[in-house]
């Protein structure tokens, strides 16, 4: 019947009526037993009925609502809280299986809790999605036993909602505050010495004992009588691309995302931190064809613009098409722009086919080429060689290993920056490369 769908009976009522099964048994020799199974039926029939009515009652006092943000980061710790309230003039120990999206594979998800008489709290969980789009909450369930244990009803709340997970917009806010921050050093990103100056005038003022004299204004020294200098600032205003590939070679996993949603992250990170220091960011993805092209611009939405871009990029089955992409650069890019690559090369073939084309980039523009160090090879190659196979593998290994370094080599040797990284320290080691190329002066 529908109405007793949500009621279970513990295992506490199978043990009594094992009991009772084992009274009328040993009633064949002793007949005064089988009066009192016959009298421990009743009471257990009359105490589950009992219970079946509390449990009705109790129900209809206990109450769930969760709450969660409109937004998810991925690859973060995003919380969603539960407000529990408890109506009943008792404390109730419950169970709460909040339904998660399916995208989380969590099946034996259980929250157990003790609610107090008459109270209202509030609990929380933490949830790490690793893929981007759309994830949706369903049921809220409430498990609860009755006080003699015999029956478990379980309450089944409505609460259907969805999240959309977002590129990582915490680890975003992170790195902001760590590259503009003085102690930044402590979290991985470096404070770069400025080699030289900046090119921008900014004002001129009087001179101080250190200032370098090659920047002393003689004209303005002269009008006043003392000496004067120009003063420079760091060059704004300047672009700064994000170019994600997002063909077949970029679909590896590690730690269960994929490298093109390492690549999102971090280029959401580092077209942040450019615009927060006055420059114009902009994006670019391509595989087979150019999908997506934001011109580089500082306006108010450009992040917004850059984020929901960001969201919906997926990864293709093609090849990434190089050729192409030098076309739209050299047709949409207009002026010299530092340009952040990620991409992947499986071995240094993979590179001398593409290499042509990243230099005639890198003569137009500044290109920073950012690839992947295949971390599982590395542990591969650090296991103790046991039989032939493995020591053939391991010689494997090396050589595959070797050509990732060689692909570094053959990148700077044509004058191109390269990063080779683990995808952990992917978004690290980028903004720590921007850093040094404004300090530079490189763009």
């Amino acid at each position: 019947m529908k109405f007793l769908r949500p009621i279970f009976l513990t295992n506490r009522v199978f043990y009594l009526l094992g009991a009772c099964a084992a009274l009328f048994a040993f009633g064949f020799s002793w007949g005064f037993l089988v009066y009192v199974a016959v009298f421990g039926l009743v009471l257990l029939f009359a105490c589950v009925l009992f219970e079946l009515r509390m449990s009705f009652k109790m129900a209809g006092k206990i109450e769930a609502e969760r709450k969660v943000a409109p937004l998810f980061s991925m690859s973060d710790k995003n919380e969603v809280r539960l407000h529990l309230i408890n109506e009943n003039n008792r404390p109730v120990s419950i169970r709460i299986i909040d339904e998660l999206p399916i995208q989380f594979q969590l099946r034996n998800f259980m929250l157990k809790e003790q609610l107090e008489p008459n109270s209202a709290r509030w609990i929380s969980y933490k949830l790490t999605p690793v893929k981007r789009g759309e994830f949706k909450f369903n049921n809220i369930n409430i498990l609860f036993q009755t006080p003699l244990g015999l029956v478990e009803y379980r309450k089944q709340i409505e609460q259907p909602q969805s999240v959309k997970v977002y590129p990582s917009f915490q680890q975003m806010q992170k790195f902001e505050m760590m590259a503009f921050n003085a102690v930044r050093q402590d979290e991985g990103i470096r404070r770069m010495r400025k080699i030289g100056h900046g090119y921008e005038f900014s004002d001129i003022r009087q001179y101080v004992l250190g200032d370098d004299p090659r920047s002393v204004n003689w004209k303005a020294s002269s009008r006043t009588g003392d000496i004067m200098v120009n003063n420079y600032e760091d060059e704004k205003s300047q672009r700064v691309y994000a170019v994600i590939d997002t063909g077949r070679a970029m679909r590896m996993p590690f730690g269960g995302m994929s490298l093109i949603d390492y690549a999102i992250n971090t280029s959401l990170s580092i077209l942040n931190i450019a615009l927060k220091n006055q420059d114009h960011s902009g994006l670019i993805t391509f595989s087979k064809d150019v999908e997506t092209f934001i011109p580089a611009h500082r306006r108010n939405n450009q992040l917004n613009r850059i984020l929901d871009s960001l969201y919906n990029q997926e990864n293709k089955s093609y090849e990434a098409n190089y050729a192409e992409l030098f076309n739209h650069v050299g047709t949409r890019v207009r002026n010299r722009s530092l340009l952040f690559l990620f991409t992947n090369f499986p071995s240094i073939n993979a590179l001398k086919r593409v290499l042509p084309m990243l230099r005639r980039i890198n003569r137009d523009h500044l290109l920073v080429v950012i690839f992947f160090e295949n971390t599982e090879l590395e542990k591969f190659r650090e296991k103790p060689i046991t039989n032939t196979l493995d020591m053939a593998s391991k010689v494997l290994a090396d050589k595959l290993s070797e050509e990732l370094t060689q692909v570094v080599y053959e990148l700077r040797n044509v004058g191109i920056q390269a990063i080779k990284t683990r995808p952990e320290d992917l978004t690290t080691n980028t903004v720590n490369k921007y850093l040094e190329l404004k300090s530079r002066g490189l763009i």
